[in-house]
């Protein structure tokens, strides 16, 4: 069941969970603690959850192009061979003068 009621300028849906009673003792112990309501600890938890699976995601992201930057890298290193870059790049460099 769901509905949708009106707090602080936004709306807000209206859900039934079901969790262990265990579980309920903790939210309820780290609410108190917190000087939160329950469903203010649990969005505020929801939304740190998703912040972190969004940071592990780019995180994911960015080691898979630094490891194709990487192949591409060492696919360049066996196309070229032995070639000297720093030699290379002042016969460049000079033939520009």
């Amino acid at each position: 069941m769901i509905r949708i009621i009106k707090m602080r300028y936004e709306q807000m849906a209206k859900i039934n969970i079901s969790i262990s009673s265990e579980i309920l003792e903790k939210i309820d112990k780290l609410s108190k603690e917190e000087n939160m309501t329950r469903s203010e600890l649990l969005r505020t938890a929801f939304k740190t959850y998703t912040d972190v699976l969004g940071e592990k995601k780019r995180e994911k992201k960015k080691q898979k192009s630094i490891e194709r930057a990487i192949q591409v890298q060492d696919e360049i290193r066996d196309e070229i061979g032995d070639m000297d870059l720093i030699q290379e790049l002042r016969k460049w460099r000079d033939e520009r003068k």
